[in-house]
């Protein structure tokens, strides 16, 4: 076990018209391999800027945030999509999936962008990624004819497709109903027993209570960090 997500004083500053506006100030933590933790605090409070810093797809203002012992300040923005490409796996609150093509096309597409996985076992481990989130008879169907929770079941496939070691999720029920967000969330806790790193923002008590370590932001500052 080892830190897969080091943050040493971190601070993110955008800058709006002539206005700089901090979304991020002097932020730090550490998360260890095979941790479950939830990001929390109410809207404006850093959430998803912090999430984006941990997805590489940014880059601090300030301070080191290091995946996998690898500082992402010093890398370009090739180097950035690769450390993101092989160690993080992404589940949004909107899906995002490709609605022209069908489930196992969309769980397939990350490993054509990465040689991660070798392109004969490429539709095989598609479809036992999709089997097992219990859509296995789902292979082919699009988007638009799956449920919400089915939806963000292949979402969750399509993240695991490159066996990223983190996986980082951003209000990943909020457009579910509470029965097939319960669903998802077990499929978190199952992933993690697994041994997968899990992070999931969230505004949502309920949800936050599946993890066993809760960070809490407020104005761009950690001001709690719970273990459960």
């Amino acid at each position: 076990m080892g830190a897969v997500v080091s943050a040493q004083n971190v601070t993110k500053i955008y800058q709006m018209d002539k206005v700089h506006v901090v979304a991020l100030d002097g932020v730090s933590f550490s998360l260890e391999e095979g941790e479950f933790v939830a990001i929390m605090g109410p809207s404006g409070s850093g959430k998803s800027t912090l999430l984006n810093l941990i997805g590489c797809l940014d880059k601090p203002s300030s301070g080191t945030i290091s995946i996998n012992g690898t500082d992402i300040s010093r890398l370009s923005d090739r180097q950035l999509a690769r450390l993101r490409g092989a160690y993080i796996g992404f589940v949004f609150q909107t899906f995002n999936l490709i609605p022209r093509i069908d489930a196992l096309a969309n769980v397939l597409l990350p490993m054509t962008f990465l040689d991660k996985i070798p392109p004969k076992e490429r539709r095989r481990r598609a479809q036992e990624l999709l089997e097992s989130v219990g859509l296995g008879h789902r292979l082919h169907h699009l988007p638009s004819e799956l449920s919400g929770g089915e939806r963000q079941r292949v979402a969750i496939a399509r993240a695991l497709a490159n066996d990223p070691k983190i996986l980082l999720a951003d209000e990943p029920t909020g457009n579910l109903d509470t029965k097939t967000g319960k669903t998802i969330l077990e499929l978190f806790v199952e992933l993690n027993r697994a041994g997968r790193t899990v992070v999931v923002v969230t505004h949502d008590a309920t949800v936050a209570s599946y993890a066993r370590r809760v960070l809490y932001l407020l104005d761009g500052k950690l001001v709690g960090d719970e273990r459960r």
